[in-house]
């Protein structure tokens, strides 16, 4: 209701409660007798009551909103509990108290997001609803409503109050056994995530030559001396560092994208491995080399990411090179056309790539698309927990 509304509103009410006055009091001076008298004193302490409730101060303070819990995932729900005072020095006799700018479908589901309290001379009021089953994101409150009415709705006033709040819901994390990732360099396009990797800049030692060694691995200038084969020998060193990219060009199984991408970061930061993050998608977010101190402000944004169908993936991975020449953990509702353009244009830059597809359990048995370097898995919500452990194997 506009400003102007609610003036002509009040005035409207203001004129009828007059006029009632006026009509009692004209009925029974006119047709005179008990009952129209009895009528008269019986309406006018109600109709003095609407009158004067037009015209008093209304005092509403400390006002505030207890959310629990504290900390929210998708799927929770949340117990919020509304405490106000009333300092008006006039009795009260209906006073409603209800929540407005929550989005519809947080109204539709809560229960009793607004309550209706007989005020009278009770100083302290309090009452809880209920939110169950929220969605990923943030919910926004901002103002209370109170509705000040007589016995019979002939006044109603209005307040507003202005409790701002912001309540983020976190994705829902799966708890996962962890097993480190890692990669063997001179493997090329081979997948193996648990192997070592070999730097073939740095000379340990000589051995002697062994079938299936490369041809750039033998060591001439032993061979020159006595005329035997011997193979240089490399140092081996482990790589965790592993680039996590969350495709965001895809609302299909989105959820539950995020939610995996969400358990498996946490996962690596909380048994300190090297980890990078990036978000493609209408915004792109990069985090190198991750810091477990960073780890909030990425639930932070996982919780605010929405997927948006119109952006080209293969274009948004390779605009800035952030991740290729890197090992990559990929998570996606969908194989899109673009994402096959990615692995079969790109993936050879990449030190190889494990897509994880969300599906169905009908789609889980259907058959496997195949790219060098890439392996792609796909997976339903229900195996999760054994993504490191089962998932993938070495």
């Amino acid at each position: 209701m506009s400003y102007w509304n609610r003036i002509f509103s009040k005035i409207g009410r203001f004129i009828v409660n007059i006029l009632l006055i006026l009509i009692t009091f004209s009925y029974a001076m006119f047709q005179g007798g008990f009952v129209s008298w009895f009528l008269f004193y019986t309406l006018i302490p109600f109709l003095l009551y609407s009158l004067v409730l037009n015209f008093i101060p209304v005092r509403i303070e400390e006002v505030k909103r207890e959310i629990h819990p504290t900390k929210l995932v998708r799927g929770d729900g949340a117990s919020v509990t509304i405490h106000f005072k009333n300092k008006t020095w006039f009795p009260l006799a209906f006073v409603t108290v209800r929540e407005i700018g929550l989005k519809d479908d947080i109204v539709a589901k809560s229960k009793g997001c607004s309550n209706i309290f007989f005020a009278g001379f009770k100083r302290s009021f309090h009452w809880t609803y209920e939110i169950p089953e929220l969605e990923r994101g943030v919910i926004e409150f901002s103002t209370l409503q109170f509705t000040f009415t007589d016995f019979f709705g002939w006044t109603v006033r209005h307040k507003f109050v202005d409790v701002k709040q912001k309540v983020i819901v976190y994705p829902k994390i799966t708890e996962m056994k962890y097993r480190q990732f890692q990669r063997h360099i001179d493997q090329g396009g081979v997948l193996a995530p648990f192997a070592f990797l070999k730097d073939t800049t740095l000379v340990s030692s000589v051995r002697n030559y062994q079938a299936g060694d490369r041809f750039s691995w033998i060591h001439w200038k032993s061979f020159a001396k006595d005329e035997t084969l011997r193979t240089k020998d490399f140092e081996v060193q482990q790589s965790h560092e592993v680039m996590l990219v969350l495709d965001a060009t895809v609302k299909r199984h989105f959820e539950e994208v995020v939610e995996l991408a969400a358990s498996v970061l946490q996962t690596i930061v909380k048994n300190h491995g090297e980890v990078s993050f990036f978000i493609a998608g209408d915004e792109q977010v990069f985090y190198p080399q991750l810091k477990q101190s960073q780890f909030g402000n990425i639930m932070k944004q996982l919780s605010l990411v929405e997927a948006i169908d119109s952006k080209n993936i293969e274009w948004i991975l390779t605009r800035e090179g952030k991740t290729l020449d890197s090992f990559m953990l990929l998570f996606t509702g969908e194989l899109t056309e673009s994402l096959r353009n990615f692995f079969m244009n790109h993936s050879k830059k990449t030190k190889g790539i494990i897509c994880f597809v969300l599906s169905s359990q009908q789609e889980i048995g259907q058959a496997r698309e195949e790219f060098f370097n890439v392996t792609i898995i796909p997976i339903t919500k229900e195996r999760f927990s054994d993504v490191f452990t089962e998932v993938i194997k070495p």
